[in-house]
């Protein structure tokens, strides 16, 4: 934030989240390595089965077998997910696979977590969507507890309340890299629940198909579930937001517009839909000037880390990671 207090784009850090539906393999590995090279600070993969933007049988690269594979691939961007479901699978074995990741990047991970929103998801994969969304997110507050047992501690025993996991003298050798371990985010808007295990437990949070001040307002929330200012002031904020730019206005309107055609429906009637009608409607869309601007309001609303969502950032020849870089990083 700069000293006057209005919110400066550069000050953000500025992460991608990589295109893992519809594409090959080798697209992703080229796109992080591209963002690493143009100075993106983070490279982010989603978690699920099935796409969530069109056809669900588009195909979805499995989030965390990628992201072993980019650790590897890449050597300094730090990597994550947005984020895992915690029913997807077991604590312990999350813990597991989260702390080899983080030591074949050398200490690069970012760990997102959610609470899971996917009903359709659930059900053809043979997951129990549980109602209400209240206990799915008790069961991501036990699972962090249990996550941060297992990387903190010699040897950490626990018994389940909302999981249906009891650990008796369990560890994680090796450990991960990081110390105490890798961050934590914590990604969703429910005020009740979400916002307060962010505020108790989390090293970030994340929130996206808002408006500036949608997350302004979000963040006055999660402040008042924090036990101290200081506590506050720990917690990273970001907002996962699409974005379309171009050389000018009309180059990036024509993105939008074409995305909206390809992906969504005349009259949106599924959860996923109404989301990906948000964040379009939300999408910082312009020549890089414009989107600068425009993420200069997220800054001033308290927002200190994007993920960007770059539909076109596959698209052969398209420079739209080149072209937001040269504008958004120093």
């Amino acid at each position: 934030m700069s000293d006057d207090g209005a919110g400066d784009a550069t000050d953000l850090d500025v992460g991608l989240v990589l295109p893992q539906y519809g594409t090959a393999t080798e697209t992703v590995r080229d796109v992080a390595l591209e963002a690493e090279s143009l100075g993106y600070d983070a490279v982010w993969l989603e978690d699920h089965f099935q796409s969530w933007i069109g056809d669900p049988r588009r195909g979805v690269h499995e989030c965390w077998t990628t992201l072993s594979a980019l650790a590897e691939a890449t050597d300094e961007i730090r990597l994550g997910t947005l984020v895992t479901s915690q029913d997807y699978r077991h604590p312990a074995l999350l813990a597991k696979m989260a702390a080899q990741v983080d030591r074949i990047s050398d200490g690069r991970l970012e760990l997102g977590l959610g609470g899971g929103w996917y009903a359709d998801e659930y059900d053809r994969f043979g997951y129990e969507f549980r109602d209400p969304p209240a206990e799915r997110l008790r069961r991501l507050a036990e699972t962090v507890e249990i996550l941060q047992g297992l990387w903190t501690n010699e040897t950490y025993s626990h018994e389940g309340e909302h999981l249906e996991v009891d650990l008796e003298d369990a560890f994680c050798e090796p450990r991960p890299v990081q110390d105490p371990h890798p961050p934590i985010w914590i990604g969703g808007g429910g005020e009740e629940f979400t916002l307060r295990y962010a505020a108790e437990l989390a090293d970030g949070w994340n929130f996206g198909t808002l408006e500036p001040e949608g997350f302004a307002d979000k963040l006055d929330v999660l402040r008042e579930h924090c036990e101290s200012e200081e506590r506050y002031d720990e917690i990273r904020k970001s907002a996962e937001l699409f974005v379309f730019v171009g050389e000018t206005t009309d180059d990036a309107e024509a993105k939008r517009e074409r995305f909206a055609d390809d992906f969504l429906p005349d009259e949106p009637s599924e959860p996923r839909e109404f989301f990906l009608s948000g964040y379009v409607e939300t999408a910082p869309t312009g020549t890089p000037a414009a989107v600068r601007d425009r993420l200069a309001a997220y800054a001033d609303a308290g927002i200190e880390e994007v993920m960007l969502v770059v539909p076109d950032a596959a698209d052969d020849g398209d420079e739209s990671l080149e072209l937001l870089a040269g504008e958004l990083l120093e």
